[in-house]
């Protein structure tokens, strides 16, 4: 069983993971990117002039782009003046994203700002569900001597519940996975599933009216923990064909977690046909690699 979620990835989860492949996060090379570069270089010319509406949009430009270093100096300093719960947010994902790309040592400050700013934007709004998802995988996935805290991730979790039942019971099954209670959260997320399929009731419309994270991680559930098969393919399916520049999690994972899916139902003409779309967007995608050659055997 392998744990994903779209904002941490960083500093001790090699240790909580098991064995399993863990779903990496998009990463993109904005270095080679001559239309934002020159946009940067742009803004940062006008940029000394102080103007809080330039700042921001360095920032946001920067977040865009993934450039997650001079994203988070410019929230930094759009904060000073503009101390929104949004700005505390961004810099937090930032922050964190930018974790993923150093060492462990190196990303403790990295992990340090994005607790503090993501429980900053709870405090300003207590009610905001991306804000609450991030603050959970914080709590959880944080060492304790960092602040990290399961305890507080299960009542943050509850809270999520109280304000959006789907959210929150997907929090709670990420929680129990983290401590490793596999039964417990597949229970959990067969409770996700089944509040959709009663809210939902047309298999057109899963997958519409949800984040595109939220359509990501139930396929991934689906296909890890063997479970509601139809509806794991439907929202992969649907992750799938919308899929753009500002998604988190990459393509070809997608079709991976498809082809599972299938290769439990022994359709290994489609098991084939998924991981092959997977390759052809990364011929060095060692899981879909590994997966080919299971299907090959059969």
């Amino acid at each position: 069983m392998i744990r994903i979620k779209w904002s941490i990835l960083f500093f001790v989860f090699p240790l909580l993971i098991l064995s399993q492949p863990k779903t990496p996060l998009v990463s993109y090379d904005f270095e080679s990117d001559p239309k934002y570069t020159d946009e940067l270089r742009l803004l940062k010319n006008k940029a000394h002039r102080e103007s809080t509406t330039i700042i921001k949009s360095i920032a946001e430009l920067s977040y865009y782009y993934k450039d997650w270093d001079t994203a988070i100096d410019y929230y930094e300093i759009l904060l000073l003046d503009s101390p929104q719960a949004e700005n505390y947010f961004k810099l937090g994902i930032a922050a964190a994203r930018k974790s993923l790309e150093v060492s462990r040592f190196l990303s403790v400050p990295y992990i340090l700002i994005a607790k503090r700013s993501v429980l900053r934007a709870h405090e300003l709004q207590p009610k905001k569900v991306i804000f609450l998802n991030l603050l959970i995988q914080l709590y959880a996935e944080i060492p304790s001597l960092f602040g990290g805290s399961i305890a507080m991730a299960e009542t943050k979790a509850d809270l999520l519940r109280d304000i959006d039942p789907v959210e929150g019971r997907m929090m709670q099954a990420y929680v129990l996975e983290v401590k490793n209670n596999y039964e417990a959260s597949k229970s959990k997320y067969a409770e996700v599933f089944q509040y959709l399929k009663e809210e939902i009731p047309v298999p057109e419309q899963w997958g519409s009216g949800l984040r595109r994270d939220l359509t990501f991680d139930l396929g991934r559930a689906a296909a890890e923990f063997k479970m509601e098969q139809e509806l794991g393919i439907a929202f992969l399916d649907h992750y799938i064909k919308d899929s753009g520049f500002k998604d988190n999690y990459p393509l070809e994972w997608a079709y991976y977690y498809r082809s599972k899916i299938y290769l439990y139902n022994k359709n290994f003409k489609k098991v084939k046909a998924s991981i092959k779309k997977a390759l052809e967007i990364n011929p060095g995608f060692e899981e879909g690699l590994e997966l080919l050659k299971t299907v090959k055997l059969e």
